[in-house]
């Protein structure tokens, strides 16, 4: 136990990555915070997580401006109705059934809008 408390202390106090777990069929167990991004692997393959993420923008009410895909990465960039926060959500295939969503909304990151972003992907994906 004492070998746990020091690094989730010094994570705490360095405001280095956070991992956090969570439970669903369409994830694949944990997200990460750092640097203004939140990222989180789904069990699925690229081309069903880019269908998840262009739903969960559009559930979200941002508006797709550009995206980009290819066999091993995708990339869509929105913003909200009144262009005020751009919004960044890459997608990496890791595997032929899994694939890293990263997610930042705005320009420092907005850690609750990412996860309320990564929820309505989690929605999509089930």
């Amino acid at each position: 136990m004492k070998k746990l408390i020091l690094p989730l202390l010094l994570m705490a106090f360095t405001g280095s990555c956070a991992f956090v777990l969570a439970g669903s069929a369409g994830v694949a167990g944990a997200y990460a915070w750092s640097q203004g991004e939140l990222s989180r692997n789904y069990r699925q393959p690229l081309a069903t997580a880019w269908e998840g993420v262009k739903h969960a923008l559009n559930v979200s009410k941002l508006v797709v401006e550009e995206q980009t895909i290819d066999s091993h990465y995708g990339k869509m960039t929105a913003n909200t109705p009144g262009k005020d926060e751009k919004v960044t959500v890459s997608l990496e295939k890791w595997t032929k059934t899994e694939t890293r969503v990263t997610v930042r909304v705005g320009v420092m990151g907005d850690r609750q809008k990412s996860e309320r972003i990564h929820e309505e992907i989690e929605k999509a994906l089930r």
